[in-house]
């Protein structure tokens, strides 16, 4: 079975900044700042969408190979879920 994730949203307050987002975490009473690419994918993460799913949709968005967006893609995911912004379903 394919995970998905989705975006952790009930204690965290968004601010778009250009390309850029600011999320304010209020459980844990922190500000974290995402460029673009880890924007577009925090994004994604709206939609419940798989690490597959979310990379073919980097791949598209910034021209990148599949599995440089899939490694890129995984890696964010992973602090995404550190910070506790993103969870698994």
């Amino acid at each position: 079975m394919v995970s998905t994730m989705r975006r952790k949203l009930a204690a965290v307050t968004i601010r778009p900044v250009g390309d850029e987002l600011l999320l304010l975490d209020t459980d844990a009473q922190r500000i974290h700042k995402l460029n673009a690419t880890a924007s577009f994918i925090w994004q994604c993460c709206g939609k419940t969408a798989s690490a597959d799913e979310i990379a073919g949709l980097v791949a598209t968005e910034y021209a990148v190979d599949q599995h440089i967006a899939l490694r890129d893609v995984a890696e964010t995911l992973d602090r995404l879920r550190e910070l506790n912004l993103i969870v698994e379903c």
